[in-house]
This record gives structure tokens, sequence and C-alpha cells, in this order.
């Protein structure tokens, strides 16, 4: 007698991820200092608290000058200077200078300093505020912050930054699998208030995933339990279901993939989405084994996976496929 079909047992992957993507991020809040703050995810927008730079800088050595003073100066016919100031380059410039001339440009004769070239405001100068206007927003909230953001942060005048939390994780899971994801999660085991607990998956089928029929999510629970197979089903495990809770309860945007065409083809279970474990070469994707049957070796040659949707057969060599990367 023929068993129910999988899809009216099993719950579909899709649906599943559709719940995570629902999720709101965690309310909390920490302030860190600037060093500590990459890979974080700005919960404040940062403004810069004073124009940047304050005052006009030199963009060359030369002589500071006011432009309006050199207004049609010519070697036929200099122009007589009120401010004549040496300056380096990225110095300030002094009160009432706007501009810069060369050096030769200049000439002096006692205390008489006359310009036989013509300057504009902001020749041979950084106007002030011309990299950070002050109040302006320089980053905004949400963003994953990278090391280039960190200078901005600075020359805005922040020495801190307000961070979303990262959720606490608790794994529950011994040996390899425990090692691995604890390293995943990147941060320790949650002593108490975990947002996520993980945990062994109980044998019982409960996703329509190849080779994560055994895992699920449950999302009612509190915190939400994540159940997860033994070997390198756990880390498809993960990669479907953890991580992107874990995006979304940080408020991290989820990650592109990357374009690929299949080295061989792919044979696929009607009813299941499978994920398959790929190697990269160049723009070439070659599985690594079969979506049923994941092993560590393949794992640790991998560099990401592609999903195969429940209506797949299966995919020709040379089809398009989008690897999720987890290995740069």
């Amino acid at each position: 007698m023929d068993g129910p079909t999988p899809t009216r047992v099993l719950t579909p992957l899709d649906v599943v991820q559709a719940r995570i993507a629902a999720r709101p991020p965690l309310g909390r809040v920490e302030t860190v200092p600037l060093a500590d703050a990459v890979g974080r995810v700005l919960a404040e927008a940062v403004r810069a608290a004073a124009a940047v730079p304050p005052r006009p800088l030199a963009r060359r050595t030369g002589i500071a000058v006011r432009a309006e003073e050199t207004l049609g100066a010519s070697p036929y016919a200099p122009a007589a200077l009120t401010l004549a100031a040496p300056v380096a380059a990225g110095e300030a410039l002094p009160e009432g200078a706007d501009a810069v001339l060369p050096a030769e440009a200049v000439e002096r004769s006692g205390a008489l300093a006359t310009a036989s070239e013509a300057a504009a405001p902001g020749d041979g100068a950084v106007r002030a505020g011309a990299d950070l206007p002050a109040g302006t927003v320089v980053l905004r909230a949400g963003r994953v912050l990278a090391p280039a953001d960190l200078a901005v942060a600075e020359a805005a005048g922040c020495t801190r930054l307000s961070v979303r939390a990262r959720p606490r994780v608790a794994v529950h899971l011994a040996g390899a699998v425990g090692t691995m994801l604890r390293a995943a999660v990147g941060t320790p085991d949650a002593e108490g208030g975990a947002d996520l607990v993980i945990a062994p998956a109980d044998g019982i089928p409960r996703l329509a995933a190849r080779p994560i029929e055994q895992a699920a999510l449950d999302l009612d629970a509190d915190p939400p339990v994540l159940l997860l197979p033994e070997g390198a089903a756990a880390w498809l495990g993960w990669l479907a279901l953890g991580a992107p809770l874990i995006r979304r309860l940080a408020g991290c945007p989820e990650p592109g993939t990357t374009p690929a065409r299949l080295a061989r083809r792919i044979a696929s279970a009607v009813g299941f989405a499978d994920l398959v474990l790929v190697r990269l070469d160049g723009e070439a994707a070659e599985p690594l084994a079969a979506p049923d049957a994941p092993t560590l070796a393949a794992l640790a040659e991998a560099d990401g996976i592609v999903v195969l949707p429940p209506a797949s057969e299966g995919l020709p060599a040379g089809a398009p496929v989008s690897v999720q990367r987890f290995r740069s």
C-alpha cells in the first residue's frame, strides 16, 4: 500500500523560509566602540556633528589668498594681495583665505605681495564641509558596517556606535557538528535568554527537502528551536533555516548569490527541494554529492550550495544556477 505523498506529509522548505522572512528583528540595541563595530548592523543613523573639514584646506602646497583680490591678475597686471600666506597640502587655510595659488604665481617685495595669476574661490583648496556637511546623514540605520564606514563615522565625530545586538544562540549538539555550528554562530553559547536553541533532530522526517528531511524549525516556541540532523546535512540545515533566521533577528540583509552553470547533470526528486553541495571552478559549478547523500568530504571541498525547487526533476549540464556561497 502506497504511503502519502511527501507534499501532503512534509512541510515545504519555502513555507518555513517565508515564515523566517516575516520574523521581525530583535529590539535589543547596544553601543560599541568603533573598533568593535565591523560586521554589526547599525541601529541608529549617524549624522555629521560638524562640517568636515571644519575649515578650508589646501589641496596643494602654495600661497593661500583671497580669491576676490586676484580678479583680473596677470603677469602684465599683477594684483595686490592683503593676504598671502604659505600653506602646505592638507593644512587649514588662514581665516579669510579661500584659494591657493602656486608659489611662483605670488611675488613679494618687502611687505607687498602681488599675484600674477587669477584664482576662483576654491581653487587649490578643499571647501569647508566638502566631505561632510554638518548635520548630514552619513550612515543610515540598517547598514552592515564595513571597515570604511568606521572612517566615515570617526570623521563625523563618533567614537561609539549604536548597533543591533547579536542574537544569542544555544547550541546543544556535541562533537564535530557542535563545533561547526558554534563557529558559524560566532558567539559563545548563550547561558540564558537564548534567541535560538539548536538541538539534535529526533529522526522524524518533517521537511520536504533533501538531505534535511529531519530538520525542523519551531518558530512558535519561546525561544525558537532548530532541530538539525547529524553530519554534513547539519550544515545544509543551518544554511537553509538557521542562518536566515539569525540574519533576520540581527536585521541583516540576505546575501547575494553567484551565477554559474552546472558542470554536470543533477538528478532531483519531485516534491522535494534538493540542496546540493557544489565546488566553483570559474563559472562552472561542480556537484560534489547526491542530494540525499552529502558527505563531510564533499563539504570540505564545497564552496556553496545550489537549491533545486520541488517541481524539478533535475538539471542538465550547462544549466544556469545560483550558488549560495559559504566560502569565498
